[in-house]
């Protein structure tokens, strides 16, 4: 028979137990519950974060397209009206592009990218002097359309420079056209100051396998072999990438820049004096070429983009013709009939073109030598098609108008 201590002793270990258990469960929910709180009050501050930061970037756009010229700023606090939301952000040249950074307001965060405009659609081709009439010469072809200030497009008849019945031009806008020109305006001073910068090292070779990383500050730098870099900046009075060299998504401003051979290149190549390139290999990545220009006195200028040969599936060609004008001598840009690429051509000076281009140009006029004879508004050979659907992205230095953005 069992008795009432037998079960008292039984009971007494069972009360144990259930109270353990009971303990277990309630610190594992409370543990739960604290875990939940310190990922829930992370998630707040990391979407609070975003949220500042997507507002700096915001504001930047929204000052960027107010403006009438490019808009920068060294140091900018905001602070919200409710103070729910602060940011810090500085908005500066930063090689070819302006630069934003952004800081939410612990600075726990911070937001990076070069800005710039990415323009609406236009003609396959605008003209910007004031007098331009273009004849067409061999197998020269523009489709898409051809704004111009005040002039005309023909087929050229000249017995030494005949078009040929390839040749071919569709519309032509002159009289309504203004708001193309009107919105277009250069801002190379803002730049100007990107190739003063002192060198750290005068001279740096790059063969074999090596790997550049992060920045590079050099007199005169040389690329060659299977040597490559990814994200990297390279601050140069010289530059020569050849070989097999693979550049990609990289930041370049030199005086002096020349791309040659099997090499492999995408980012932003920017040059004060001269920049050619002699490319074999078909470029599939976005690729910058831009090129400042420098007057150096009342007749000589520095500044030659000079395209031999290039195969791009998306290239962004730009002269920013720093002081030029017509007066001066030589072809600032020449495009050479070995240029096959998709994308942009934005010159402000006079454009030697033979090349093809699928996308948009924007130039003053076209002209080449040949010998000694300058043969002024004569298209020879160059082929432009008109691409609506292709939006280059642009730096603000080109005030051109359209949507402000940005990229990584």
């Amino acid at each position: 028979m069992e008795t009432f201590g037998n079960k008292h002793g039984f009971t007494l270990p069972l009360t144990i137990v259930i109270l353990a258990i009971i303990g277990i469960l309630s610190f594992s929910l409370y543990d739960m519950v604290k875990r939940e709180r310190i990922e829930s009050y992370r998630r707040f501050k990391d979407a609070q974060s975003t949220l500042e930061l997507e507002s700096a970037a915001n504001y930047a756009f929204y000052r960027m397209n107010a403006e009438k010229k490019p808009w920068r700023t060294d140091s900018l606090n905001h602070t919200s009206k409710d103070g729910h939301i602060q940011f810090s952000l500085s908005h500066k040249q930063d090689g070819a592009f302006a630069k934003i950074q952004a800081w939410n307001s612990d600075s726990s965060k911070v937001f990076s990218a070069r800005t710039g405009f990415i323009p609406g659609p236009r003609p396959a081709l605008v003209l910007t002097a004031p007098q331009t009439s273009i004849a067409l010469v061999g197998d020269a072809r523009i489709e898409g359309g051809t704004a111009i200030k005040n002039g005309s497009i023909s087929y050229s008849t000249n017995y030494k420079m005949m078009a040929t019945k390839n040749s071919f031009y569709d519309t032509v806008y002159v009289a309504d056209t203004l708001s193309y020109f009107d919105t277009l305006q250069y801002y190379p001073e803002l730049s100007r100051k990107e190739f003063s910068k002192t060198y750290t090292e005068d001279r740096c070779v790059f063969d074999g396998t090596d790997v550049i990383q992060g920045e590079i500050s050099c007199k005169t730098v040389i690329t060659q072999g299977d040597s490559r870099c990814e994200n990297c900046r390279i601050q140069a009075e010289r530059i020569f990438v050849r070989g097999r060299t693979i550049l990609n998504n990289v930041c370049i401003v030199a005086k002096n820049i020349s791309l040659k051979d099997s090499a492999i290149v995408a980012g932003v190549f920017f040059a004060q004096d001269t920049l050619e390139v002699k490319l074999d290999l078909h470029q599939n990545k976005k690729l910058n070429l831009i090129v400042q220009g420098e007057k150096k006195n009342d007749i000589e200028y520095s500044g030659k983009l000079n395209i031999q040969k290039l195969t791009a599936n998306d290239a962004t060609i730009i002269f920013y013709g720093d002081n030029w004008d017509e007066t001066l001598k030589g072809i600032p840009v020449e495009i050479s009939e070995q240029v096959d690429i998709h994308g942009a051509v934005i010159i402000n000076g006079t454009l030697d073109f033979r090349g093809k281009l699928t996308g948009q140009m924007t130039a003053s006029n076209f002209a080449f030598y040949e010998g000694e004879t300058l043969w002024r508004g004569f298209l020879r050979g160059g082929q432009i098609k008109g691409d609506t659907t292709y939006h280059p992205f642009l730096p603000d230095v080109v005030h051109f108008g359209g949507v402000a953005s940005y990229e990584k």
